[in-house]
This record gives structure tokens, sequence and C-alpha cells, in this order.
């Protein structure tokens, strides 16, 4: 398996949620002060190699990092002086947080099932909601062969 099957293994799992407006590659759309062009909400995909191991004959086996970055355009209010009814729209984002990671955890895309090891939120000052979830799985690499 190489890097690129696995980014379109992974992108076309995400692509099952049909909640998801807008999948790409980690390009930093999220780091930038202004409002990025993306459809919402959208999922950013990273792919990290933290740690790989020599199997020799010009193979290796990567440990994989599979990095999710949920995107929302964050309505509403969860404070627990709004109405119920505004506190559970303002919530809605999680069913589809755990769709995609239903479709992710225990795939099998490496030579092991994915498995979720973080997930971590954040927001923007333009009330841009980011949820991050990583994956790790690994593979043999035997490209250089």
């Amino acid at each position: 398996m190489e890097i690129d099957e696995l980014f379109l293994g992974i992108t076309d799992m995400i692509g099952e949620v049909t909640d998801i407006k807008w999948i790409d590659m980690d390009f930093g759309q999220m780091d930038s002060d202004q409002r990025p062009p993306v459809g919402y909400p959208c999922a950013l995909i990273s792919i990290d190699f933290p740690q790989i191991s020599d199997l020799g004959n010009n193979v290796q086996k990567p440990k994989v990092l599979i990095n999710v970055k949920l995107c929302f355009d964050y309505q509403g209010e969860t404070s627990v002086k709004a109405p119920p009814n505004t506190r559970i729209r303002a919530l809605s984002y999680y069913p589809i947080v755990k769709s995609v990671y239903k479709k992710l955890q225990g795939q099998r895309i490496g030579t092991s099932p994915m498995k979720r090891t973080s997930q971590i939120e954040s927001a923007r000052p333009d009330r841009i909601k980011i949820l991050q979830m990583t994956f790790e799985t690994v593979f043999v690499d035997d490209s250089a062969r």
C-alpha cells in the first residue's frame, strides 16, 4: 500500500457520510484568519508516519496516524440558560462526528484495523468548531523494492 492509496481509501470512507459536504487534504485551510472557502461541515485529512520499522530488503512498516479534522459552521447556544431545544440544535454536530468515527474505527486499511487514539475539540473566533480525531494503523511499504 502507498500513501496515495491510503488517502483515497480514507476519503472514500468518509465520503459515505452524506452530511459531510467537503473532503480534502489538510493544507492549513483552518489556520488562516479569514473564513476558509469550503463547504461545511468538512473533513480535512492529513497522514503522518511518526515511527517506521525497517523490515529489510527495502521494505518498511510505518506506524500511521490519520488525522481527520472535522470543521463545522457552528450555530447555536449551549448555555444552561438557553432553551432546551436551542441547546439540542447547537449539539447537532455530534451525530456527524459519531458517524465519521463509526466509518473509520476498526476498518482495515493497513495491516491492522484503524483505532481512534485521540479526539480534541477547538473553536475559532468566527464560530467554526473544529474536532480532530486521530486514528492509528500500520501497513507494509514495499514501494522501494
